[in-house]
């Protein structure tokens, strides 16, 4: 009974723009390749491709297909030697419900120290463009609880307590809606991108039981704060302390009360980590924190080496690096000129013997490195032989900490608790009917 009257919330509709739009579960649009050389598609069962509204060609179980760009025309050879040539779009659509296709070397985490191709499974209409540039680009569209089974267990991990997932699905989900009211992400012929500028969507790659369970728990709730939906930013690992939305993208709308910096732990400190001494004496610490893997044991391995991390680099190794191509002679060292309130560096200088670069934004910061840093959180020490940095966290650190998440989960924390710890004030909303 208690769980039907905290999401039982009575607001006139007018004022819920989410739920004025979504009375049903929308169909999202995700692409995920946006300039492939070819394509190369394994089918589970029967599908057919349709070009302008007509079946063209039809595939089985086991079929192969190859889609490669070709004098401004999609080429498609099948496995049993079928040869079909357009300059029109395509869509492939499978016979029966919930059947999938493997589409190979999907890439991932391109420009970050993960970046790879993996073979991915994947349900839903697969929509197939040629771009200006002769390359392939592929969107999915599929129903938003079914992209969200795509998320939750890449974003957090298919292995997380079922609290965790829970909240991961609420945030993701908030996410997805602001996105597709706001077209935040969108193109010509997609709402959503499915790496990390947006959020991660792998398809089937890693669902589990458990994961789709999480997801059809919470099936079309969202967080909302006066009615509205917000954007319910989550990264890995906080690093002990979040960030303000305005200091990682000053350019986004600011936010209302539920967007706060504050320690990843009940008990609060008055502490200034936008001071460069007292962040040092922090980094070093062992502070009190959920996603701290020194205090919480039972954090996954994928969290543990990000609360705190090190990078070592020689003198050359640097300047080559920073300077990228430019002749600004030796890297001399780097000027912290401004800290958000989680001591993440959001204006710095890059000084070198002819040249100063001052570069702003957390992000920014993070990818003059290669491969980019873990977060802008970070102290930079010299060395007899070069640079060493020291720093906390993975990601920009807004929302909800994930390893945090976990480590409330682990700790007995709901879904509902573990929100409200991360977005103050936020209010859960059911959207579309369960």
């Amino acid at each position: 009974m208690k769980k039907i009257i905290f999401f039982l919330i009575f607001i006139t509709s007018h004022f819920i723009t989410a739920q004025y739009l979504y009375q049903t579960e929308p169909i999202v649009r995700v692409r995920i390749i946006n300039d492939a050389d070819s394509l190369k598609v394994i089918f589970n069962s029967d599908w057919e491709l349709i070009c302008k509204g007509e079946n063209r060609l039809s595939f089985s179980s086991s079929d192969e297909a190859i889609f490669t760009v070709k004098n401004h025309q999609i080429e498609i050879l099948s496995s049993n030697g079928k040869i079909f040539l357009s300059e029109n779009n395509f869509v492939l659509k499978s016979i029966a419900d919930s059947s999938a296709l493997m589409i190979k070397d999907v890439p991932y985490g391109v420009g970050w120290w993960w970046e790879g191709k993996e073979d991915r499974i994947y349900e839903g209409e697969i929509h197939i463009y040629q771009t200006a540039e002769q390359k392939i680009e592929v969107v999915v569209h599929l129903p938003i609880e079914q992209y969200l089974k795509g998320v939750v267990p890449y974003e957090i991990g298919s292995d997380s307590p079922l609290e965790a997932l829970k909240a991961q699905a609420v945030a993701a989900r908030s996410e997805a809606i602001v996105a597709l009211m706001s077209k935040l992400y969108s193109g010509e012929h997609y709402d959503l991108t499915s790496d990390v500028e947006c959020q991660v969507f792998s398809g089937n790659h890693k669902r589990t039981t458990n994961s789709d369970f999480a997801v059809d728990l919470t099936r079309g709730l969202i967080i909302t704060e006066n009615g509205e939906p917000i954007n319910a930013y989550y990264a890995s690992n906080c690093g002990g302390h979040s960030e303000l939305i305005k200091n990682v993208w000053p350019e986004r709308p600011e936010a209302q009360s539920y967007s706060i910096s504050k320690f990843d732990w009940e008990e609060q400190s008055d502490i200034d980590l936008s001071n460069e001494i007292t962040l040092r004496e922090w980094i070093f610490s062992n502070p009190d924190s959920y996603c701290n893997p020194n205090i919480n044991s039972d954090l996954p391995e994928w969290s543990r080496n990000n609360f705190r991390w090190k990078r070592e680099f020689t003198s050359e190794e640097i300047t080559k690096m920073l300077s990228k191509e430019n002749n600004f002679g030796k890297f001399i060292d780097i000027k912290i000129l401004e800290r958000g309130t989680s001591g993440r560096a959001i204006v710095a200088d890059f000084i070198f013997e002819k040249d100063t670069l001052e570069i702003k934004g957390e992000l920014n910061i993070r990818q003059m490195f290669s491969p980019p840093l873990r977060s802008s959180c970070f102290l930079v020490d010299k060395t007899q032989s070069g640079f060493t940095l020291y720093g906390a966290g993975w990601g920009h650190g807004v929302g909800m900490c994930q390893s945090g998440t976990v480590s409330m989960a682990n700790n007995g924390k709901t879904f509902e608790d573990i929100l409200k710890h991360y977005y103050r004030n936020a209010v859960l909303l059911q959207t579309y009917q369960k």
